[in-house]
């Protein structure tokens, strides 16, 4: 089968563990751009966050993000599509993670990211200390997230609380279960909330319609909890060398690991064979 898109999960995937897109992902992605075929990236990342690698893949146009939310154009710097989480969820979920013990919010609005400077020094204590740096670039600093998150006008495609103990994420996502959102575990003690009906292989139905692909004529490439659905409903879906074992299970095959050009083999052996 002739496959025309490849949608890659950005970390523990096309990011290596330190958070780099490696060469041989660049040139890979390079090559399947001039052969006609669709890069695209598929994070839970939202866009300020990813259009920070935008310069190292001038071949890629368009961007998932947050975790399949929101369909946004790096060419053209605009939202192409994009479903928001209910805010009485959003005050509720919150009640309910502050009961259970200390965590560090990222509020995703719009294309940005808004985070207390307070907090983002407790990045290691919660798990996502390699992410710190990336806040301190990316993130509007504002005094107080948790009340900014309870504004009903401030529109969330997405929702992340990093805790600084797994058994309060766990025992935060067992009040939280049936509420009808979409809840993904992830780092080490964070989990990740989404509107409901929404996942990354939503996303990139989404985006295949949008440029006229059929879903079989698509590859997923990830690692994680939440590249579960996109593995699974794609035309193909390849699982990295390094991925847990629930996503080498959803995948049809597995490549190398993101430090040892996973992302150039998928884009070689299947995009562009």
């Amino acid at each position: 089968m002739a496959f025309e898109i490849i949608a890659l999960d950005m970390d523990g995937t096309l990011l290596d563990s330190r958070k780099r897109v490696l060469p041989s992902s660049v040139a890979a992605v390079e090559r399947a751009a001039a052969a006609g075929k669709t890069v695209a990236i598929c994070s839970g990342r939202c866009p300020v966050m990813v259009t920070k690698y935008r310069d190292e893949l001038p071949g890629v146009r368009y961007a998932i993000c947050c975790a399949g939310a929101m369909i946004y154009d790096m060419e053209h710097d605009r939202v192409v599509d994009e479903t928001n989480l209910d805010p009485a969820f959003i005050s509720h979920a919150l009640d309910v993670a502050e009961e259970e013990g200390f965590f560090l919010l990222e509020v995703t609005s719009g294309t940005g990211i808004y985070m207390q400077a307070d907090e983002m020094s407790q990045a290691a204590r919660c798990g996502v200390g390699i992410y710190e740096q990336l806040y301190h670039e990316t993130s509007t600093v504002i005094a107080d997230a948790h009340a900014f998150a309870r504004r009903p006008d401030v529109l969330q495609s997405k929702l992340n609380f990093h805790f600084a103990d797994v058994a309060a994420r766990d025992r935060c996502r067992a009040r939280l279960e049936g509420s009808g959102v979409v809840i993904t575990n992830c780092e080490r003690s964070s989990m990740e909330f989404s509107a409901p009906g929404i996942d990354k292989g939503v996303g990139l139905a989404r985006l295949a319609a949008l440029l006229g692909v059929p879903e079989s004529s698509t590859i997923s490439v990830g690692d994680a909890e939440n590249d579960l659905a996109m593995l699974r409903s794609a035309g193909l879906g390849v699982a990295m060398g390094n991925a847990l074992p629930c996503a080498v299970e959803a995948a049809d095959v597995q490549v190398a690991d993101n430090d040892h050009d996973g992302v150039a083999e998928a884009i070689e052996r299947y995009l562009l064979a």
